[in-house]
């Protein structure tokens, strides 16, 4: 059960932060379409409920289906943060080499999360 536990509050902190992220900057692209942002705002929500019982349905079903999902949570990550993120932030020049240095040290953070893997 501690699993679950941990696994739902992740859910809600991320899903928290990323809703209030897209509310604001939904709202401050379309200022004038509220009910566009609140149609959106309500199917982010409801993807949440779907993705947890797919992934729940799907789960025990094969490590062919598990690394394909897998694949698509990290190139989703990889195309936001190459397309979106990065362009974003580098496109203002103030501090452009401490963003460059912690973007390198992310990098090899993450890189080497591999090294810890025990099996």
């Amino acid at each position: 059960m501690k699993n679950v536990e941990i696994f739902a509050l992740a859910i809600v902190m991320h899903k928290g932060a990323a809703g209030m992220s897209l509310g604001i900057s939904m709202a401050k692209t379309f200022p004038d379409e509220k009910r566009f942002v609140t149609t959106m705002i309500c199917l982010f929500g409801v993807f949440t409920p779907i993705g947890v019982t797919l992934g729940i349905l799907l789960g025990g079903s094969s490590e062919m289906v598990e690394m394909v999902f897998s694949c698509l949570a990290g190139g989703s990550f990889l195309y936001i943060s190459c397309s979106e993120v990065i362009v974003e932030e580098f496109s203002i020049s103030e501090y452009r080499f401490l963003k460059l240095f912690f973007f390198l040290i992310g990098i090899a953070i993450i890189s080497s999360l591999n090294f810890l893997d025990a099996g």
